[in-house]
């Protein structure tokens, strides 16, 4: 039987990892959240139980698993809060759960990292990678062949065509496009609604259609 569920983190993308969850038949216990104004209070009709250390405290590794509900992933170069958050609490020997959308499709063929998240609407297809603790948003779609990094965030309706590669720690803003054979570096920040049709080397912030460095015409 798999363990009862603690989302780490209250905002808006816990909610929808929430749902998520309970849709696909986990048992969530609450939230854990650093701000004591939440504290008591209700997310989706589930309790802010506390500060990480504060509710964690109470349970044993091996009595519950918890969720990523932080959703930021900001393509600074600087590692971001969600995988900050998560490897410290990994160190510690707790362990994070992958979180499914029944109405996701993942293809047998596709192969996904740990403690990814693939949402609603999202496609995962034959031949494509999702990294360690890679968010694939509402909607969004990893079509054949494609390589998305580790801790990175496809935002909703973001399209990957065919054989493109995403770099660790990259943020591909919603509606977004890479066009088929695009490979853009680590911490990457393409902008919602971009069209993307040449490689990047990373560490930067690419915006338009087509897709330039911010800042250029």
């Amino acid at each position: 039987m798999s363990l009862p569920i603690i989302v780490v983190g209250a905002g808006g993308h816990a909610a929808v990892v929430v749902d998520a969850l309970l849709e696909a038949g986990a048992k969530v216990l609450g939230f854990t959240d650093p701000d004591l104004h939440l504290h008591g209070t209700q997310r989706i009709g589930l309790p802010v139980l506390g500060s990480d250390d504060e509710v964690l405290g109470q349970f044993a590794p091996d009595r519950v698993s918890l969720a990523n509900g932080l959703g930021f992933v900001n393509g600074s170069g600087q590692r971001s809060l969600r995988a900050v958050v998560q490897l410290r609490l990994e160190a510690r020997g707790w362990q994070f759960v992958s979180v499914i959308h029944p109405l996701a499709h993942v293809s047998s063929r596709a192969k996904l990292g740990a403690s990814c998240q693939i949402l609603a609407g999202a496609h995962v297809q034959a031949g494509a990678s999702v990294g360690t603790g890679t968010i694939v948003n509402t909607g969004a779609i990893v079509e054949h062949d494609s390589i998305v990094g580790h801790w990175c965030h496809l935002a909703t309706r973001s399209t990957l065509c065919g054989h493109c590669r995403v770099g660790d720690g990259s943020l591909v803003g919603a509606g977004a496009v890479l066009r088929q054979g695009v490979a853009i570096g680590k911490n990457t920040v393409v902008g919602a609604g971009a069209v993307l049709v040449r490689d990047s080397a990373g560490e930067e912030t690419l915006c338009g259609v087509p897709a330039r460095p911010l800042g250029t015409k």
